[in-house]
């Protein structure tokens, strides 16, 4: 028995009716990735994050000790006015700019990489921003990554991308984290949190969530500053470097300042070892 044929009209309407479940199932998938998440994997991801957060941010807070230690030993030294005369006498008055104004307690203005903020262009519930697009635009993203920015507002999609960035190539688990511990003012409205905080107290919940959104303010300025604070560092360590590669100017400290020449000689090490 043959197969009865369809009319041309009737057989459109199967393909478009077709085409539309699909379409629908792909939207339904699109907007929550399906993942397989276990309690232990989560929270191996939550605190692998926030000891890698801790430690960039130790980092770059010793960093600009070792630069504030210069800069206070420098005013020490500069403080005596032979010592100024020996500088100039020797060609080693002029310092760096930096240097200068950090000891005389004018800190340069780091120009914050940050870009701008993502509520300077509103955008509508579930939309990727124009910034967030911008800054994503030559990076590679996992797949599913902007079904779950648009769960989240704006300005935390801006937030998600620049730590996105810094951490260099991401899994859609790390994305995921970063949106189930979002606060609920930052989520899309009727959006409810996502389930892998389900088997959590609510306490515990709020906890993760201001351990997190702390460690990662904290991450972010520390990024903003490391750039401008490395590179004043460098142009620091090599002054002090040139002063203690001066036999005048090491037999002068060594003399007048006895109790602190092996801190001296400890600041014009290498920057990185």
């Amino acid at each position: 028995m043959k197969p009865k044929r369809l009319k041309r009209e009737a057989a459109y309407q199967l393909l478009l009716n077709s085409d539309r479940r699909h379409a629908g199932a792909l939207a339904s998938d699109q907007l929550r990735p399906k993942m397989r998440r276990s309690t232990p994997e989560f929270l191996r991801i939550y605190e692998a994050e926030c000891r890698r957060k801790r430690v960039f941010v130790e980092e770059v807070e010793e960093l600009e000790r070792r630069l504030n230690r210069i800069a206070v030993t420098v005013r020490l030294i500069t403080g005596d006015p032979q010592f100024r005369a020996l500088l100039a006498s020797e060609g080693l008055a002029a310092m760096p700019k930096t240097l200068a104004l950090r000891f005389s307690d004018s800190p340069p203005a780091h120009t914050s990489s940050q870009p701008a903020s993502a509520e300077a262009n509103p955008t509508s519930a579930g939309e990727i921003c124009p910034e967030v697009l911008a800054l994503l635009r030559d990076c590679t993203g996992p797949a599913g990554l902007f079904a779950l920015l648009r769960l989240v507002h704006p300005v935390r999609q801006m937030e998600i991308a620049r730590l996105m960035i810094a951490r260099g190539p991401v899994s859609l688990n790390y994305v995921k984290m970063l949106v189930a511990l979002t606060p609920l003012s930052l989520l899309v409205k009727d959006i409810q949190p996502l389930h892998e905080l389900s088997s959590f107290s609510e306490n515990r919940r709020v906890e993760m969530e201001q351990e997190l959104a702390k460690l990662s303010g904290a991450f972010l300025g520390a990024l903003d500053r490391r750039g401008p604070a490395s590179l004043e560092l460098v142009a620091a360590c090599r002054y002090f470097d040139r002063l203690m590669n001066n036999s005048s100017v090491v037999r002068y400290l060594a003399r007048n300042f006895p109790g602190r020449f092996e801190e001296f000689h400890s600041l014009s090490l290498p920057v990185f070892n």
